[in-house]
């Protein structure tokens, strides 16, 4: 039983220290760092491709999913339009709309609070008959949760890319025309 409670609070201590280096990421001027941003693109890509096919291309969840991700992408589009650029020696800072991050980040840590209490519920209904349980775990693969975490999947590969291409843009200006000190 103590080794049950050592592992939960191992695992909430995890779960805090995500949310911090969410939040700090989310807020604040963080340098255009191409490579960072081709290397996360990637991994959210795979991790995303992975959520949708996962989806079993049922058409209620295929739709929540396609919704997720049109929002993700509108998202994406919004923040890179509202994201401000600075060059601090040399080298390139951005600093994302604090409302838009914060929304993405919001759901993506509410989809998280609701798994667990999905997952603490299961644990309950345990001792109930095996179709309840079957139930239970049909209604938890409902598109929308898969929908919810697509548009983070999506507003974070569509604003790399965004930034990507700013960054060489900004590069690109910054060698035409040197900024003096």
């Amino acid at each position: 039983m103590n080794q049950q409670y050592v592992i939960i609070g191992i695992i909430i201590l995890l779960l805090v220290y995500r949310i911090f280096k969410r939040v700090r990421k989310s807020i604040g001027w963080q340098q255009l760092n191409r490579k960072k941003m081709y290397f996360s693109t990637v991994i959210f890509f795979i991790i995303g491709t992975l959520i949708l096919l996962q989806s079993g291309f049922k058409p209620i969840i295929l739709t929540s999913d396609i919704v997720g991700i049109l929002i993700g992408i509108g998202l994406a589009y919004f923040a890179s339009t509202k994201t401000n650029y600075e060059n601090r020696n040399g080298a390139w800072f951005f600093n994302t709309n604090i409302w838009i991050s914060s929304t993405v980040t919001l759901l993506f840590f509410g989809r998280l609070v609701y798994r667990i209490y999905d997952l603490y519920l299961i644990e309950k209904l345990n001792g109930l008959q095996n179709d309840v349980l079957s139930n239970r775990l049909q209604s938890m693969a409902s598109g929308w949760s898969a929908g919810l975490m697509l548009i983070m999947f999506a507003y974070y590969i569509v604003f790399n890319l965004f930034m990507i291409k700013k960054e060489k843009t900004l590069t690109q200006a910054t060698n035409d025309f040197p900024i003096k000190n």
